[in-house]
């Protein structure tokens, strides 16, 4: 999950989202965090995963509310992968509102939206919507058996990052 959300905070989608990220205490820390996590040859202890929260924790507060526009993409993109994050530690409650697996259903029904708002054709209807479901019910999203295996999903979640990339910017720009 990290490795499929972490590019959209960095990449550039809002001008508002990067003036935001400008003001937290250790934007470099941040990306040098999220990109050891999303590296198949790192080891991460549970060290880097808490501090990754607190980072994202301080980002998130950053914003008085959820917001709109290109820097939606962004925050929810930072927001997936707190939770992610929490689920990991156990520290997201059982009790939790909603599952992780719907607030990553509803990203991407907002992507396949916004898509679909700015006339761009993926060459099938909720494109990403169904590509979230295919990863979930393929469990090609939860972890992997030795490290062959990491290695490719991380592989794919980078190849899915780069299609939800490349088609916000043609959407956002």
């Amino acid at each position: 999950m990290i490795a499929r959300f972490a590019p959209i905070i960095g990449a550039g989608l809002s001008s508002d989202w990067e003036e935001v990220v400008a003001e937290h205490s250790a934007p470099d820390e941040l990306g040098a965090l999220l990109s050891g996590m999303a590296d198949p040859g790192a080891a991460v202890g549970l060290d880097e995963v808490e501090a990754l929260l607190e980072s994202l924790e301080e980002l998130l507060d950053l914003f008085d509310e959820e917001p709109m526009g290109s820097t939606y993409y962004p925050f929810k993109a930072a927001e997936l992968i707190e939770l992610h994050g929490r689920m990991a530690t156990g520290d997201l409650p059982d009790d939790a509102p909603v599952p992780l697996a719907e607030w990553v259903d509803r990203f991407a029904k907002h992507v396949d939206w916004q898509l679909d708002k700015s006339g761009i054709d993926l060459g099938r209807p909720d494109y990403f919507a169904h590509l979230e479901r295919t990863l979930r019910e393929s469990g090609r999203d939860s972890d992997a058996d030795g490290e062959r295996e990491f290695a490719e999903r991380i592989a794919e979640c980078r190849e899915k990052s780069a299609e939800y990339l490349s088609a916000l910017n043609s959407a956002l720009r």
